[in-house]
């Protein structure tokens, strides 16, 4: 039986180039990039392949390499230790033994199945703005015993995969070349070129390795950042020249074709999820943001 009430706190924090955003965790934490975001967190590179995890009353200084980056930051509290001990306790779960693990830092694989929970919850909790279903309560128990049993299979020496897969030379360097040149135009034929190979291989192998034409992963990818810039304050008009289109009509359809809601939707209210309100400085420090 899922407990009534689970407790992770939740901020979603959108990172803008040239500043920084200092975390207090006040909880265990878990920080990972939200879509295709970079981020750094000190000497930590922070992108789909890993979760980070924070201990408790610890500062945290998060940057974005790019134009902009969005993370989440999940605090682990008590009351979602003891739950799920309680509901995985025939599996061997121990709320004792996590709590030994989350007290200090790690980096932990980004598995497949952590990777859909996170973001199933953020969406629940962030863009829907639900805080206390049975959807929520099942995520966060979930969540909870993932990073129980990363943490379980490490230090037996079963290292999780992580969801990152390799991908052959050509495809990686045609999406290296996408990120270094998001925000500009490339024909198929160029773009094929930078990569090493013909542009009928290229969309074989685009297509093969990452399920769409190289055409469509540079819009989706544009998009995924007119999304993140949305959250961390951009106005409309301004993201959707940034990502390429002169006409904000266009614009607007493209992104709702993606994400099911126009752009407004996604623009912040003037505080996060739970109602922290982070402080951004350029080029100083800036000052703390804690959560619980």
């Amino acid at each position: 039986m899922i407990p009534q009430q689970t407790a992770v706190a939740l901020a979603v924090l959108g990172l803008v180039a040239g500043e920084t955003t200092t975390v207090v965790a006040k909880q265990p934490s878990l920080v990972v990039t939200i879509e295709s975001s970079l981020a750094r967190a000190g000497a930590t590179t922070l992108d789909r392949s890993c979760v980070l995890v924070v201990p408790k009353r610890s500062a945290l200084v998060l940057a974005t390499p790019g134009a902009a980056s969005q993370v989440a930051v999940l605090g682990l509290g008590p009351v979602v230790l003891s739950a799920v001990e309680r509901e995985y306790a025939q599996l061997g779960v121990e709320r004792r033994r996590l709590e030994r693990w989350l007290a200090r830092s790690a980096v932990l694989p980004r598995t497949v199945w952590i990777h859909e929970l996170v973001h199933r919850y953020v969406f629940e909790r962030h863009a829907l703005g639900l805080h206390d279903n049975l959807a929520v309560r099942f995520l966060e128990i979930e969540i909870a015993k993932e990073i129980y049993f990363l943490f379980r299979d490490r230090d037996s020496g079963a290292e999780r995969s992580t969801i990152v897969r390799g991908h052959s030379q050509p495809v990686q360097r045609a999406l290296h070349h996408i990120e270094a040149n998001l925000f500009h135009e490339c024909s198929v034929a160029k773009l094929a070129r930078h990569a090493g190979a013909s542009a009928s291989t290229l969309l074989r192998a685009f297509r093969s390795e990452i399920g769409c034409s190289p055409g469509a992963y540079w819009r989706n990818r544009k998009l995924d950042e007119a999304l993140i810039a949305l959250r961390a304050g951009r106005s409309v008009a301004e993201v959707a020249t940034r990502v390429g289109y002169e006409n904000p009509t266009a614009f607007g359809f493209a992104f709702r074709r993606r994400f099911g809601r126009p752009p407004s939707a996604f623009r912040p209210r003037g505080r996060n999820a739970d109602g922290g309100r982070p402080n951004r400085r350029r080029n100083a420090k800036p000052n703390a943001v804690g959560f619980s």
